[in-house]
């Protein structure tokens, strides 16, 4: 007998005894006796949320510890306002190259390549970056080797070296996304409608060669030295920790860290109203590439969390919102198209339309997507829209829970931000009281279709020249390609699942 017939064979086999089994159970219940699933009732599951402890250290750090013992790991996250908005108007990139070079530089008493080799052996991380409104920097490590760690993490945060080597690497990566910056259509329309939405605001500043090329150790340690302070900053760890044992450890290690006076400098204000243009940037490409918005509101207030709603029906993620429906489904216009709010915290968000569409549907695209949101302004909501909306947002609120090390770095942000300490879980209850009208309230004073700026990247003979986009309004056409073109890298404001729609969907 081979063997696949014994395997075949033995399945059999395992597959009778099962039958048996199962038979004789059947056979000796009395369906009667079943609990109606219907009645069946449960203790309600409340949860108790985790509150983390708060400690202020002699040089006026805050930290935040929450225990977690359920592995023998430990992580921490310290937030500084380090952020770009401080950088200089002729570095812009300074406060980010600087964040970078605190992990990759070195440090006094390691080379980069000691720092690397001292965490691979344990088994530890500490990264470094910095966004435009603070900068981070974080660890990990077993528990047994939290000390060694935090040495480590001490003066990765306080010692920097700067290598002048990796310095180097880091500044060519950067020029050369910024030398081939324009070979995406979808990069240029993010980049230039964020500048033109922002114009005057550090948010509308992005690197170019020669702000990178004016960035040298001098600079990083002069910005390291002025913002980099105890005082202000903001500490989360997590993990197996004794409570105690971490704080003592924290205050000898960082016994060396003076608080000090910042002044910072004072930041343009952000064009809340800018005048509504049409700009058109010209690529060979088979699609156009539409971005349609405007300034809007704070993150973290009651109107953000009902414009947040409001857009989730409008053109959040998923294949069910107003726009997608509208613009992608029934019509069969754009690859991918919908809408989002970015969170603002030190400047208002911003509500945008967007759309990856055949290049020539552009005019019926952009009339399209101007149409969905004057009708959802004047239509409002209904109530089955508005609970799927709600329960979409509460589910992905929930992982905002997950896990200790989130909370505690959560809690850290939003005293940093001035938020009030119980804002997240106000903010759930707050969420579901959220009415039809108040989105329709809010639709009608956050959505401004009228004022809003509309940038397009694609070919002008696929839609009739760029003088056919005269019809929503004057149009400015921008040459990317010219020397004096700022730009550089920036946010995305599509994710990554939307992106990706452009091919292949």
């Amino acid at each position: 007998m081979s063997a696949a017939h014994k395997s075949l064979g033995k399945v059999t086999l395992a597959l009778m005894m099962l039958f048996i089994v199962l038979s004789m159970f059947v056979s000796h219940a009395n369906p009667s006796e079943w609990t109606d699933p219907e009645m069946m009732s449960f203790d309600q599951l409340v949860p108790e949320p985790q509150v983390p402890e708060r400690v202020e250290l002699s040089n006026g750090l805050v930290v935040y510890l929450l225990v977690d013992d359920t592995l023998p790991l430990v992580q921490g996250t310290l937030y500084l306002r380090a952020g770009g908005l401080f950088d200089p108007d002729a570095q812009t990139g300074l406060a980010s190259l600087t964040a970078t070079m605190l992990r990759e530089g070195g440090t006094s008493t390691r080379t980069p390549d000691e720092l690397d080799e001292a965490l691979e052996f344990l088994a530890a991380s500490v990264e470094s970056s910095a966004g435009t409104s603070f900068a981070t920097v974080s660890f990990s490590a077993l528990s047994e080797n939290t000390e060694d760690v935090l040495s480590i993490f001490h003066d990765v945060v306080l010692n920097p070296a700067f290598d002048e080597g990796r310095l180097e690497v880091e500044k060519g990566g950067l020029l050369e996304g910024i030398r081939r910056q324009n070979d995406d259509p979808v990069g240029i329309a993010q980049r230039e409608f964020l500048r033109l939405v922002a114009d005057g605001h550090p948010q509308g500043r992005f690197e170019t060669e020669d702000s990178i090329n004016s960035i040298d150790i001098a600079a990083m340690r002069n910005f390291h030295q002025t913002y980099y302070v105890p005082n202000g900053s903001y500490l989360a760890v997590s993990g197996d920790i004794d409570t105690e044992e971490i704080v003592a450890s924290l205050e000898a290690a960082f016994a060396d860290w003076p608080a000090q006076d910042v002044t910072y400098p004072e930041v343009a204000p952000f064009p809340l109203r800018p005048e509504g243009q049409v700009y058109f940037i010209p690529r060979e490409t088979a699609q156009s590439v539409i971005f349609i918005g405007h300034p809007s509101v704070y993150a973290y207030t009651p109107a953000y969390n009902e414009l947040d709603v409001a857009n989730g029906i409008l053109g959040g993620e998923g294949f069910s919102s107003r726009i997608t429906t509208e613009v992608r489904t029934r019509r069969g216009l754009a690859y991918s198209t919908g809408s989002g709010v970015t969170q603002g915290y030190d400047a208002p968000g911003i509500f945008f339309a967007y759309s990856l569409s055949r290049g020539d549907a552009t005019l019926e695209v952009i009339d399209a997507l101007l149409g969905e949101i004057r009708n959802f302004q004047e239509g409002g909501v209904s109530v089955s829209e508005l609970e799927r909306q709600q329960a979409t947002t509460l589910n992905r609120a929930v992982f905002r829970f997950v896990s200790p090390a989130a909370v505690a770095e959560r809690t850290a942000r939003a005293e940093m931000l001035g938020l009030a300490a119980d804002y997240y879980e106000t903010y759930i209850n707050n969420l579901q009281t959220v009415t039809p009208e108040d989105i329709q309230t809010i639709s009608q004073t956050e959505l401004r279709p009228d004022e809003a700026i509309i940038v397009v990247v694609g070919d002008p003979e696929q839609f009739g020249g760029a003088d056919a986009l005269e019809v929503f309004g004057d149009v400015i056409i921008i040459d990317v390609d010219a020397d004096d073109t700022d730009g550089a890298y920036l946010p995305n404001l599509l994710t990554p699942s939307q992106v990706s729609l452009q091919v292949g969907n």
